[in-house]
């Protein structure tokens, strides 16, 4: 055989042994531990633990299952481990004796106490959970779940997969069956890679077809789930629902909504509810809610009710609103819900309402809400038509006597004004009030009065306006104390350092400390230097 035959042979023999070293190894988790001395044992995934003897350094652990029976007996040393049926890892993390003299005749340096500290840990597994719902109809920030249907509707399916064990999961084959006929090609079998612990796939939705039926149909849509980990187990998961099919001609109720096409600010409007069953059977506990844009508000209903309808029986339910404001108002698709037999249904149309007429805001305000005693303040009541016609504004305000806030017990008069407003227009009056007493004072609301231009006669058009009340906190004007100090006569120049006389002799070098001995250092090094040079 040539030689590189032999090496490529023994490259396979050495790949070959130590491949299952770079093998994947098992992910054990969720430790716990446990001291035990001898014959003690506890109970975990089914096992029992048994601390059943010591050794020199080493300990026998038995593991029994739940019935009693011997799985595995293993003499195991500090920080070693062995595995339980591929389900349990257990380490020996200490080992403790304890000796000592337990009498003349039983011995001296003898082991009085032993235990030992496992740690368990189990294998980490995967888990499928599978999810089928009917896919749901946002209306009105509400999701909407159908499980009936008629022939030849659609009907959306969502699947998912969730992870929830601690291992990933890989490889995944979800396969859908049903004897629904499929829309728009759309796939029965979905392949997913890879699924980590605790993560969920991206829906799938399948969009099946109702398929005629003369008679109220179950139909059921299963799902089936395998994957495996990363040795190669396989985990299997199931999961089915039902939708109903029923006759279009079976017990289908057609729900209309009306409602005045235009009112005007005083008016009511009516909604009218037109229910009809169109099938030839008696449906019972049927119930109709309505919801109501913002702005309107019901007049004496509770906007829910409850009925039965004969085989094609017709039914109206109307009920009266008042709008808050002019404006265009829609009732949306969805804003009449109506349940019955398990089928939910709602109005397919919006419908539209338009309030006409003037709209008056009344505001109140004060150019100062933290003034000083004695300060004037001005105060401002403006009115202003949102609305799209002319109103006329009857304003009335209160005020305090004499224009002015004296004490607690304050007492008020009114003063009133009338103007005339067209659509997008403002008006004002102003008063300035003294403020002659201090402390916390509210003055209440303006009122207002508004009557429509044209039809000013009718009480029905009649409307009314208040504003907020202000809160005025007058404070004491601030206090500058004056010095104690008292001057007694004008301030003097005072002399000039120069014209002081003082007996203390003035600092200079020649009088300085140690002066003297350093001129004498200085004296006797010249002389010195002097002598050198002789």
């Amino acid at each position: 055989m040539k030689p590189i035959c032999k090496i490529i042979i023994i490259l396979i023999i050495v790949y070959s042994a130590i491949y299952p070293v770079f093998a994947e190894e098992p992910e054990w988790v969720d430790p716990q531990e446990k001291t035990m001395r001898m014959t003690e044992s506890f109970t975990r995934e089914g096992y029992v633990i048994e601390a059943t003897d010591f050794y020199d350094s080493s300990a026998l652990i038995t593991v029994f299952d739940a019935k009693g029976n011997l799985v595995t007996r293993n003499l195991t040393r500090i920080n070693d481990y062995f595995v339980v049926d591929d389900r349990m890892n257990i380490t020996i993390i200490d080992l403790q004796e304890v000796r000592g003299n337990i009498g003349a005749n039983l011995g001296f340096n003898v082991s009085v106490d032993q235990w030992v500290k496992i740690e368990t840990r189990v294998k980490r597994s995967p888990s499928i959970k599978l999810s089928i719902i009917p896919k749901g109809i946002e209306i009105k920030n509400r999701t909407i779940v159908r499980c009936t249907y008629i022939p030849g509707s659609e009907i959306p399916i969502n699947f998912s997969i969730r992870n929830e064990g601690k291992a990933k999961l890989k490889d995944i084959i979800l396969k859908i069956n049903t004897s629904l006929p499929v829309l728009y090609n759309e796939k029965l079998n979905y392949e997913i890679l890879e699924l980590g612990a605790g993560n969920e796939s991206d829906v799938i939705t399948v969009r099946f077809q109702a398929p005629y039926t003369e008679e109220r149909k179950l139909i059921s849509i299963s799902v089936e789930a395998t994957g495996y980990d990363i040795f190669g187990k396989s985990y299997r998961a199931a999961d089915s629902a039902s939708i109903e099919v029923i006759p279009q001609f079976d017990n289908k109720i057609e729900l209309i909504k009306y409602v005045s096409e235009k009112v005007y600010m005083g008016d009511i409007a009516v909604v009218s509810l037109s229910i009809k069953n169109n099938g030839s059977y008696k449906i019972d506990n049927v119930n109709l809610t309505e919801s109501l844009p913002q702005g309107i508000e019901p007049i004496d209903t509770n906007l829910s009710w409850n009925f039965n309808l004969g085989p094609l029986e017709q039914k109206t339910i109307s009920y009266m609103v008042k709008p808050q404001k002019p404006g265009t108002y829609f009732f949306l698709p969805g804003s009449s819900i109506i349940e019955y037999q398990g089928t939910i249904d709602y109005n397919k149309k919006p419908v539209k309402l338009m309030v006409g007429g003037p709209y008056v805001i009344l505001m109140k305000s004060a150019s100062s809400y933290d003034p000083v005693k004695g300060e004037k303040i001005n105060i401002t009541i403006e009115a202003k038509n949102l609305g799209d016609a002319t109103a006329i504004v009857k304003l009335i305000d209160t005020i305090p006597v004499n224009y002015s806030l004296a004490s607690e017990d304050q007492t008020y008069d009114n003063i009133s004004d009338t103007m005339v407003l067209h659509p997008g227009i403002s008006g004002s009056f102003s008063y300035l009030i003294l403020t002659s007493g201090t402390g916390s004072f509210i003055l209440p609301p303006a009122r207002a009065t508004i009557l429509d231009k044209i039809m000013y006669k009718d009480e029905r058009y009649t409307q009314s306006a208040t504003s907020a009340e202000l809160v005025i906190k007058v404070r004491e004007p601030l206090k500058i104390e004056s010095s104690s100090v008292k001057i007694t006569s004008a301030p003097q120049r005072s002399a000039s350092p120069e014209s002081i006389e003082t007996n203390v002799p003035s600092e200079t070098p020649k009088s300085s400390p140690g002066f003297e001995v350093y001129m004498f250092i200085i004296f006797f090094l010249v002389i010195r230097k002097l002598n050198l040079r002789k």
